[in-house]
Order: C-alpha cells, then sequence, then structure tokens
C-alpha cells in the first residue's frame, strides 16, 4: 500500500495555514495531491464534530453543452443519483439517509458538484458510492430511466420558472443578452424540448467527455485520519481510467451593438419589475472584484445613489438591487428594480440613469467600500460556518481557480480595492454603455413596459398538451454491462471502527438584572458570535382590525434608531461586520443579530439602541406600508403562498387569530397609524416576555459584562398576550381547490392541526413522520418523484409553535397528473399506519440517532435548540431525552401515535391550479365533488 500511495502523490502535498484576519486565529489547513488519472484530492481535518462532508466538482456546467441539446448538464445531476453499477435505482437517496447524513447537487453554467455529510464512521461508504457513480455510472443509463427523469426535470422547469412571478426573466435575459450559440445564452436547465428529444448516444457521449476524473476534484473535510483517508481515495477512486483532455473554455465577454428592449406579460406577476443587464468580465479577472464593489456601493444599501434616486426621492419602489456576476466564460452586472403596482417601468429606467449621474457626481464613499471589505470577512466566515460549506467552497476554488484555499486570498484581494478602480469599473462598464432592459408586467398590462420595448419570444406549455415522457410506474431496468474492477464493488464496505458519540454542547445560563433569562453555548471554532432575543406575542398581540400592527412594528424598528438615522445606522452595522434584524412571526418578535467576536460589545449596545430607542418615523411607516401592500398584492399571486393561506383558513376558520397573515390586509395597513405603532411598542417590548439565546466565541462572564447595560436600560412592565382566537373550522377528509387559470403545475398541501413543540406526543410524531415524508427517503418523495416522476419533490412534517403547529404534506406537480397525484396522498397517509412496521421503526431509529452527530454543527442550530429550551421551558438536555424516546419506542407505539396524529379523516385537502382542465377530473377519479374556494 505504501508504494501504491506513492504512485498517486505525484504532485507535492501542499499544506496550507491560511490567517483569515489581521487579528484572528482562523486558519485553513489543507493537503493537496493529485492521483494518476489526473483526480485532484484535497484534505482538511476538522476534529470539532464527528463528521465529515465530501464534495465532487466537476468541471461541467450547461456552458459545455451545444445548441439543440441543452440541459444535459442539469439532466446528469439527476440521473448520478439514481444508480450506478453497484448500486440499484435510488438506493444513493436512500442509503444517505440511512446513514443519518445530508446530500445534494447543484449545477451552474460553469459546473456541476455533489456533496454529503454523513457520521465519520460512514465515510467509506460515501467514498465507495461517490466513485462508483464516477467511474462505474454510465452503462445504467437505459431508455426508461432517461424518460422518467426527463419527467422530473420538465416537472422542476414548471415549478420553478414557469408557475413562479418573474420565472422567465433569466431564460430571457440568457437569450438576448448574449449571441446565439453562446455558452451562456440558454439557462441552466436548459429547453425540455432539447431534453424530450434527446438520445441515449448523445447523453452517454456528453457523460464521456466531461464527467472523467481528470475534470474533477474531490475534497474530504472533517473529523478523519489522514492515512486512512489516503489508503480509502487509492482504493475506491485510482483505477478509475482517464478521460480525454477536457479543454478549458475560451472567454468570450458579450457585447451589445445597441440597447435593447424587451418586455414579458408575466401571469404571475402582480407588479410590474425592470431588469437591466450590462456586459462586464469573466471571473478572477482585476475587474471583477471592483465591480462587485460598485453594485453593492451603487444599490446596496440605504446609503447608495439608486436607492436615495427610486426609493426615497422618486417613490417608485420599496427597494433596489444589484448583483455582479463573473462566470468563467462571461460577466455581467444586473440592476432590478421590482416597482410599486401600476407604476410605468419608463419612469424607473429614467431614475436609474439619474442614480447612474448622481454616483458619479458624488463619488465613492469611503466608508461604505470599508463597509462592502468587511462584509466580505463576515461572509467568508458564512461559507467557513459548516464542514459541508467549507468542503463545497475549497472544491470549487480548487477546480476553477487552481488552489482550495482562493476565497481566503481573494478576501485580500477585495481588502485591496481602491475607490479609484471602482469609479473605473463604473466608467467602463456602466456610463453611456449599452445594455439590455427587461420589463416585466402584470398580464394585460403592456403600457407598464419600457417604451418601445419589443414582446420576448417565450414558448409556453398548455396544460392540455401535456404528456409523460415516460410510461409511468416503476422503472424495469434493462440489463447492462459490468465495467472491470480490481476490487469487489457489489460489497457494501462496513463502518469505520471510529464510530460517533452524540455529545450535547454544554449550556450555561444566566439572568440580567431585569430578569431576562440568558441561555448560551461557548464554541470558539470561528471569531463570530451569534445571538437571538426571542420576545413573546407576535401578531398575538395585533389588536382587532389592526392586522400587520406587530409586522409594522419590527420593520419600523429595522429603520434607524432616535439616535441614528436609517442610514446612519446600516452604517454603523456594516462597519462593525454584524447583521441586526427585527422580525415578527405568529408568535414572537425575534432580534437576530451576528457579530464577529471582536466587536462583540460595540454590537451589543448598537442591538440595545435598536431595541429600546426606535425610531418611528412618519416617512418611513408609509414607504413600509406601501412596500407591505405589494407583499400582499404579489403573495397573492404565489401558488404555494395560496395554498398555505387556505389550509390556514380551513383549519382555523377564517376568523381565527392562527389563520391571519403576519402582513395583515391592505385595508388593515391603511389603517394603522404612528400612534397605533407606538403604542403597540410600549405595551409588547419587555425583558418580562424576552429570553436570550447565544452561542458562538464568547463566555458567559463576557456575555454578562456585554449586557449589562442592557439590563439596567431596560425597564420590566407587566405585558398580557392574548389567547388566539378560533374560527371554525371546515370539513375535513374534503378537497377544496383554488383556481389559478393556466397554472402548468398544481399545488397540493394536505393538512391538520398539529402539536405544540413542548406536547408529550410531538416528538414521537416527529419520528414516525420520519419515514413518511422526511426528505428523499419518505415515502411521499420515493413514490410521487421517484416511481412516478409526477413531481421535483414531495414531504411532510409537523411545523412546531406553541400555538401555530400543524402537520402538512405538499407538493407541486404536474397539471395533468393531479387526481393522481392526490390519490397518492391520500392512500400514503391513510395506509402508513398499518404500512409501519418493525423494519421501518428499526431504520428509523438508526437513521435519526446517526443524524444527531451532526445536528449542532452551526451557530444557528445552537441557537434553535437554546431558543427551544427558553420558549418552551425544557430541559436543558431535552434532545437526551429526545434520544431516549426515539430509542426506547415500540412499534405498539409507533402505530399509536399514527393513529392519533395521522388520520387522513381529520385532514383538508387544498389544490392550487388550472380548475378549467383539474375539477372534473378530481370528480371523476372517485375522490368527491371538489369545494373551490376563492383566494
Amino acid at each position: 500500500m505504501k508504494n501504491l500511495l506513492k504512485l498517486t502523490l505525484l504532485l507535492a502535498t501542499v499544506l496550507v495555514v491560511f490567517s483569515c484576519t489581521k487579528d484572528s486565529s482562523v486558519k485553513l489547513n489543507f493537503e493537496k495531491y493529485q492521483l494518476e488519472n489526473g483526480l485532484e484530492v484535497v484534505l482538511h481535518q476538522d476534529l470539532s464534530d464527528p463528521i465529515v462532508a465530501v464534495a465532487i466538482q466537476y468541471h461541467v456546467g450547461s456552458g459545455r453543452e451545444k445548441p439543440g441539446k441543452t440541459g444535459f448538464a442539469h439532466f446528469f445531476e439527476h440521473m448520478l443519483f439514481q444508480r450506478s453499477e453497484n448500486l440499484p435505482r435510488n438506493a444513493f437517496f436512500q442509503k444517505i439517509a440511512r446513514l443519518g447524513g445530508s446530500f445534494n447537487g447543484s449545477t451552474n453554467t460553469d459546473g456541476t458538484n455533489y456533496y454529503e455529510t454523513v457520521p465519520r464512521n460512514a465515510l467509506e461508504k460515501v467514498l465507495w458510492m461517490e466513485s462508483d457513480r464516477m467511474g462505474y455510472f454510465i452503462n445504467t443509463v437505459t431508455q426508461g430511466g432517461l424518460e422518467r427523469e426527463i419527467d422530473i426535470v420538465s416537472n422542476e422547469k414548471r415549478q420553478n420558472y414557469d408557475s413562479q412571478p418573474y420565472g422567465q426573466s433569466s431564460i430571457i435575459i440568457s437569450k438576448e443578452l448574449f449571441p446565439q450559440g453562446h455558452p451562456y445564452s440558454w439557462t441552466t436547465i436548459g429547453e425540455i424540448a432539447d431534453l424530450r428529444g434527446a438520445t441515449l448516444e448523445d447523453v452517454k457521449e456528453f457523460y464521456k467527455k466531461f464527467y472523467v476524473p481528470n475534470n474533477a476534484t474531490l475534497v474530504i473535510a472533517g473529523d478523519f485520519d489522514a492515512t486512512v483517508v489516503k489508503e480509502l481515495v487509492a482504493k475506491y477512486f485510482e483505477e478509475i481510467p482517464k478521460g480525454a483532455d477536457v479543454e478549458k473554455p475560451v472567454v468570450s465577454n458579450p457585447s451589445l451593438s445597441e440597447n435593447k428592449f424587451v418586455m414579458w406579460e408575466d401571469a404571475y406577476a402582480k407588479l410590474p419589475q425592470l431588469t437591466i443587464t450590462f456586459p462586464t468580465v469573466e471571473q478572477y479577472s482585476n475587474d471583477s472584484y471592483a465591480l462587485q464593489a460598485f453594485t453593492s456601493l451603487f444599490a446596496g444599501g440605504k446609503k447608495s445613489p439608486l436607492y436615495k434616486v427610486v426609493v426615497e426621492e422618486k417613490k417608485l419602489a420599496p427597494n433596489v438591487n444589484a448583483m455582479s456576476m463573473s462566470r468563467e466564460v462571461a460577466g455581467s452586472a444586473a440592476i432590478s428594480v421590482r416597482a410599486f403596482e401600476d407604476v410605468n417601468l419608463h419612469t424607473v429606467y429614467d431614475a436609474i440613469n439619474m442614480a447612474f449621474t448622481k454616483f458619479e457626481e458624488i463619488g465613492v464613499d469611503a466608508a461604505e467600500l470599508e463597509k462592502f471589505k468587511i462584509m466580505q470577512e463576515v461572509n467568508l466566515y458564512n461559507r467557513l460556518s459548516s464542514i459541508n460549506g467549507k468542503a463545497i467552497m475549497m472544491a470549487r476554488d480548487n477546480e476553477f481557480a487552481g488552489s482550495p484555499d482562493n476565497s481566503l486570498k481573494e478576501l485580500e484581494r477585495y481588502r485591496k480595492i481602491t475607490a479609484e478602480e471602482v469609479m473605473a469599473v463604473y466608467k467602463k462598464y456602466f456610463k453611456e454603455r449599452t445594455h439590455l432592459a427587461l420589463s416585466v408586467v402584470p398580464a394585460g398590462r403592456a403600457d407598464l413596459a419600457v417604451s418601445e420595448s419589443r414582446m420576448a419570444d417565450i414558448v409556453m406549455e398548455k396544460v392540455e398538451e401535456q404528456q409523460m415522457k415516460s410510461a409511468g410506474g416503476k422503472i424495469v431496468d434493462d440489463p447492462y454491462e459490468k465495467s472491470a474492477s480490481k476490487i469487489d464493488r457489489s460489497v457494501e464496505p462496513d463502518y469505520l471502527p471510529n464510530t460517533p458519540e452524540f455529545n450535547l454542547p454544554e449550556v450555561w445560563k444566566t439572568s440580567l438584572s431585569n430578569g431576562m433569562e440568558i441561555f448560551g453555548i461557548t464554541q470558539k471554532e470561528l471569531p463570530v458570535v451569534q445571538f437571538t432575543i426571542n420576545i413573546k406575542g407576535g401578531i398575538l398581540m395585533d389588536p382587532p382590525g389592526k392586522g400587520g400592527l406587530s409586522y409594522l412594528n419590527a420593520r419600523l424598528m429595522n429603520e434607524g434608531t432616535a439616535l441614528k438615522s436609517a442610514e446612519e445606522l446600516e452604517s454603523a452595522m456594516g462597519l462593525l461586520g454584524a447583521r441586526i434584524s427585527v422580525s415578527t412571526d405568529i408568535e414572537g418578535v425575534n432580534v437576530n443579530v451576528t457579530a464577529l467576536t471582536r466587536n462583540f460589545t460595540k454590537v451589543v449596545e448598537l442591538t440595545k439602541e435598536i431595541l429600546l430607542k426606535p425610531r418611528f418615523d412618519e416617512g418611513a411607516l408609509s414607504r413600509v406600508k406601501q412596500e407591505t401592500k405589494s407583499l400582499i398584492r404579489q403573495s397573492s399571486a404565489d401558488p404555494s403562498a395560496i395554498a398555505r393561506r387556505t389550509r390556514d383558513i380551513l383549519l382555523y376558520g377564517a376568523e381565527g387569530t392562527l389563520s391571519k397573515s403576519i402582513y395583515g390586509t391592505s385595508q388593515s395597513i391603511d389603517s394603522i397609524t404612528i400612534d397605533d405603532i407606538k403604542m403597540f411598542y410600549e405595551r409588547a417590548f419587555s425583558p418580562s416576555v424576552a429570553t436570550m439565546s447565544i452561542a458562538g466565541d464568547i463566555d458567559k462572564f463576557t456575555c454578562e459584562t456585554a449586557l449589562a447595560t442592557l439590563a439596567k436600560d431596560w425597564r420590566i412592565t407587566e405585558v398580557t398576550i392574548p389567547e388566539p382566537t378560533m374560527g371554525i373550522p371546515a370539513k375535513t377528509a374534503q378537497i377544496y381547490f383554488v383556481d389559478n387559470p393556466l397554472s402548468p403545475q398544481s399545488m397540493i398541501i394536505v393538512g391538520k392541526p398539529g402539536l405544540s413543540f413542548d406536547n408529550p406526543d410531538f416528538y414521537p410524531a416527529t419520528v414516525v413522520n420520519y419515514r413518511l415524508g422526511t426528505g428523499s427517503q419518505g415515502m411521499l418523495f420515493d413514490v410521487l418523484r421517484l416511481q412516478r416522476g409526477f413531481t421535483y419533490g414531495a414531504s411532510s412534517s409537523f411545523e412546531n409553535g406553541k400555538y401555530y403547529n400543524n402537520f402538512s404534506a405538499s407538493s407541486s406537480v404536474q397539471a395533468s397528473t393531479t387526481p393522481e397525484a392526490v390519490k397518492i396522498f391520500r392512500e400514503l397517509i391513510g395506509g402508513y399506519g398499518q404500512a409501519f412496521n418493525e423494519e421501518l421503526l428499526n431504520e428509523t431509529k438508526s437513521s435519526m440517532t446517526k443524524a444527531m452527530a451532526s445536528s449542532f454543527e452551526t451557530l444557528g442550530s445552537l441557537v434553535k435548540m437554546l431558543s427551544n429550551i427558553s420558549y418552551y421551558n425544557l430541559p436543558v438536555d431535552y434532545v437526551k431525552q429526545q434520544e431516549k424516546i426515539l430509542n426506547e419506542m415500540t412499534l405498539e407505539q409507533a402505530k399509536e401515535t399514527i393513529a392519533r396524529n395521522l388520520n387522513v379523516n381529520e385532514m383538508v385537502f387544498v389544490v392550487v391550479g388550472d380548475a378549467k382542465t383539474q375539477l372534473k377530473p378530481l370528480e371523476l377519479a372517485g375522490l368527491g365533488k371538489p369545494i373551490l374556494v376563492s383566494r
């Protein structure tokens, strides 16, 4: 084995230690080498949690496709999850879940990646699976499997593009910005017609060219023994044949000979939106860094010129956006404004040009540029916060930039950006430069588009013409030839001996002098602290007729303080590298904070200022009210939002508190005054109903010291939180239909009232739901996606709150399959108690127990656990108690839990879809006559 390893280490081992900040000790250690077949391997040890992450980055995205044969890269992202020579169909979905792991993949124009996180002793199993689909996959691709996955990808396009407001925008921009045949002139998902016309020979040719070890990087990160891992990598990956050399894509930045003005009437958009796109430069070019800085300074905050002109001066929209996207072959920058209802987009177009002039006159704001640089450090920490995040980042950096630590090097490049560079890229790429202007307007409102815009050329699928490519039912796999291997790959390897133990992080607790309790966990992996102050109440505190009051109050608390304007507050946060936001939900108000450890005390003082000295400005209220009404307007066209809202009205009654939207209604928003806001604040904000959960590079004493002034100044007041009122629920076991004319997808939600998190039955109910609808191992996913190809995904869960909680099962399915999909939901849920057996229970116990190893890796997950402890008054070791419940659950207990909590006859069925084509088929399918309800 030693000689074998010597052959694999063709490149010198590289050990890199890099400090992310001038005053921090954060380091990224890695070892990099190359196998004889060209596969580059990167190892990164992190012993903080008993888990490992594996990421493979293939240097192939939709940009490697050809006109008429698009969508192949994204298609293979799907296909590689199906099976390989030594893994039967759908085994990858099932095995990772049973290992207690998580997994996924993604495709963009330039690359495709796959990644998994599992307990450390399952590492060999993952390497066995990943190597099998790298070197032993393509023989298993059959006509039946090809057709089934085409159906699934078609559903993904309908769900994410064709049925979504503004979903066609990226398709139109790609087609119009880049010349025909350019690698970026189509989107990653491709053209469905191209996939439907694809042959086995087409897809196999594409796979054999690009999915080869010499066109990929493998990263293994986490808790492992480096010597053992190198042996495993050699064992499973070294014999995979090297492919032909893959040429690097040629840089081809677009240029426009003249401005283009295009429009699209969107059946799902309720508000007009303008996106102006400018050609720029490819990734890693010197200008790409200053371009990111420019878009941030031009539109990234309340002090930006675009915000000043469009939002404050012209009052055309609630917010603005701009982004620079430099990719491998070409770059572009987009400025986007979703305007208020009935705003003519030509006035927005003129306002954007006014903002350019304003930027040039004012110049680069030094403080805003410094804020941008500091936030690059914060963004880097976000990527480094999990083993999986690090593995994905390092794999991409190595494959595209040649070094696994390139993101750290780029941080130094960002720090060196000058004001002169920012102004230079503005003049070079934006000032009086040709561009594409896309107006997306509500159907029938072409008058709102930028003047002289022509209609985009988009072909929309008709519901009545939908067909499945596959025959449906389970796929019968054809026989295939097995490839030779030096090892017996048909045998799944055993677990490694380093079995992880689930160790609950130590929780400390303290109380401030004003009575507010603090729950904390010290974790020193990164110089970052995250905390949440939970204040009970939320929309439960909204008076009758004042729906949305809690939401508006929270929004205004983000709009400056008595001492700082909104833009001064935003700048203060950015210069500290902090994110502070106030939000509301049905049961409470949350103050969420992320801070660099070195600035923790200053961030606490700023949080205190936001919390205790709100600005409550009349002008800001007027703008936020208009913004909120726009949200309400747009959500009225979102199929998923329509379905959830309808479900809540059916379960809790139209007049019940829990069926109300946190945004209120347009009428209730109009009725709210600044005095209402102030009165709400006085009666709802008190340490008597607040708790704080904190995790990160902080200890109890430092935390108490920093919070001393908050404890002294936040006075205690009595707060009375009303119990939620209940309306009259609808009849259960009934289908309720909401018409969404011409929709190519139907959104299905099945629901019933659930359980509070502190209910003794809640965790057992979560356990039994695991095999019904949690992730890819769920029966709903298995039948609706893998077996039938009706959908991109399907799931079920128990959503918890003290009052607002429910069981929900949902999926967005191809419209023509609606009746059969509803029947499958009813049969799977209705028969689940009978189908659940000892084998399923044991698999559930094994998977959920193993998954606990990675349950509390991130600061966000730790803060969430602490919030559960404080909000529901749970013991600090409640997770260990849940582990005991899981391990001791009997089949009889499981079946009793299913009977109590998953009775299909107590559920409502909501379908949001095209009534013209789906109402009658639902009735004819023997599902009863659907009740048509309004939005």
